[in-house]
């Protein structure tokens, strides 16, 4: 599948099962839960990707890490937890090229298309094999419509099902290769 058709979303959110829940005033329970759909906004969102940024921090996971900022600027203010994670996962950041990244700072960079689906996208997948989480959520909103960009609306599903982290890791795997092995 080329890049600019690939909806991580629309691949995986079928595969969860369950009904979508609000998580407007969630508890914490309810963000960590293993397997679940939801609409949300970013700090909800923000809470799911630093409890799995945790695990492969303090678990020295050996795997692949895949994220999707939207935006590389989007990424600035967790840059330093990635490039923590090169130590031991392959870290794999897709998204917008709308600001300047560092090309040695162990973080493979894959800027998407202007067309791409995955801009509309934000995600986060851990593939280790003691270790399997993905949370991807759909942009309901977009960029620019709300003054405070904290309240755009998600409606995502996070699993840790290792059927579903594998077809979401193969699906991303096609495209971290260098440019001229896609070629």
């Amino acid at each position: 599948m080329r890049i600019q058709n690939l909806s991580l979303f629309k691949e995986c959110f079928g595969a969860v099962e369950g009904e979508t829940q609000n998580l407007g005033n969630a508890n914490l329970t309810q963000l960590q839960a293993g397997s679940i759909k939801f609409e949300s906004k970013v700090p909800q969102l923000e809470y799911m990707c630093l409890m799995m940024e945790n695990m492969v921090l303090m678990k020295k996971l050996k795997g692949n890490v895949y994220a999707g900022f939207q935006k590389f600027s989007r990424a600035k203010n967790v840059i330093e937890r990635f490039q923590a994670m090169t130590e031991y996962s392959n870290v794999y950041i897709f998204g917008e090229e709308d600001a300047p990244v560092d090309p040695n700072d162990g973080i493979h960079y894959i800027a998407l298309p202007p067309n791409s689906e995955l801009i509309r996208e934000w995600f986060l997948v851990i593939d280790a094999p003691n270790f399997k989480s993905m949370m991807v959520a759909y942009d309901l909103d977009g960029f620019g419509v709300h003054e405070v960009e904290e309240g755009r609306n998600f409606r995502g599903a996070k699993s840790s099902s290792p059927k579903v982290i594998n077809h979401a890791s193969s699906l991303l795997e096609n495209h971290t290769k260098p440019i001229t092995e896609l070629a």
